[in-house]
């Protein structure tokens, strides 16, 4: 007989100073049938978490139990959270419901709003079964003590005034394979390549929805590579890659011209994605708009 997972997922209402307003759970019920294998290969291999709550950032594959530092003058000093299943210092006593709702949501048990250095707002389009995978193994994980404070300033404190969380909703599953609706699925939402690879725009440094996946000549301080344009223009993107060149350059971290990869970009993680999830990704980046856009190589 097959069990099922309750999760208790939050309903939430506008972000206050107080964060009031908060809406009764809701909860959902996912079949565990093969739950924890699907949340660890999400958080190690797809999401690959560890790129920024690994304690030593430059090993992905590390314990998740964060300190690493992210800078700017909107947010102060933020350092990731400890995700592993320590009880002090960890989400060890957080509900999974919890956990999904950090990860979807971007509020923390207490309500607190997440700093959008963590990309809820595009894991907020991952699945319920997918969520609840990623809490599943997080649960079940190492438990490692560090305690991580961050250093948020004013800035971001009077932005929090104006940052919504997301909507807590729930989202089916998309139907695996190797097709564009599921690579779309992937890049946007459980990989977020879109979000390196994105252009940032404003004073909000908010994700220029017009120039999807076209690169980024200035990323945030803490990136020593600029994110390629990975849109099909022929010239400045990867319209000229194969299928086959895709696959081979996340396999082995080498493009088709022979350029090495920078470290930055966790191809050595992506590289465990399955052959049919690789596939997807790049069928759906073949559907998106080409933009010409330039992105100047950047090596630290």
């Amino acid at each position: 007989m097959r069990r099922t997972f309750a999760t208790t997922l939050a309903g939430l209402a506008l972000l206050t100073a107080c964060h009031q307003g908060v809406e009764q759970p809701e909860t959902i019920r996912v079949d565990t049938t093969g739950l924890a294998a699907r949340g660890e290969y999400i958080v190690r291999n797809v999401a690959v978490c560890g790129h920024c709550h690994a304690k030593d950032r430059s090993d992905p594959d590390g314990p998740l139990s964060g300190g690493g530092a992210f800078r700017s003058w909107r947010l102060g000093t933020i350092r990731a959270s400890n995700v592993t299943s320590d009880a002090e210092t960890g989400i060890g006593t957080w509900s999974a419901g919890e956990i999904v709702q950090a990860v979807r949501v971007g509020l923390d048990r207490d309500k607190h709003l997440l700093a959008p250095v963590m990309p809820y707002h595009w894991y907020n389009g991952m699945s319920d079964r997918d969520a609840a995978a990623v809490a599943w193994y997080l649960k079940r994980t190492r438990p490692v003590r560090n305690d991580v404070d961050s250093d948020p300033n004013v800035v971001f404190g009077v932005g929090t005034l104006f940052i919504q969380p997301e909507r807590e909703r729930n989202v089916p599953e998309v139907p695996r394979g190797a097709t564009a609706q599921y690579g779309k699925y992937l890049a946007m939402y459980v990989a977020a390549c879109v979000d390196c690879h994105t252009p940032r725009t404003g004073p909000m440094s908010m994700t220029d929805m017009d120039k999807l996946f076209a690169g980024d000549a200035h990323p945030p301080e803490a990136f020593p590579a600029n994110p390629s344009n990975i849109t099909p223009d022929a010239i400045t993107g990867i319209g000229r890659w194969t299928e086959e060149d895709f696959t081979r350059a996340l396999r082995t971290g080498r493009t088709p011209d022979g350029r090495v990869l920078h470290p930055f970009m966790p191809w050595r993680q992506y590289s465990r994605m399955t052959d049919s999830d690789l596939r997807a990704i790049y069928r759906y980046l073949r559907t998106v708009r080409p933009i010409e856009s330039e992105v100047p190589l950047r090596h630290e």
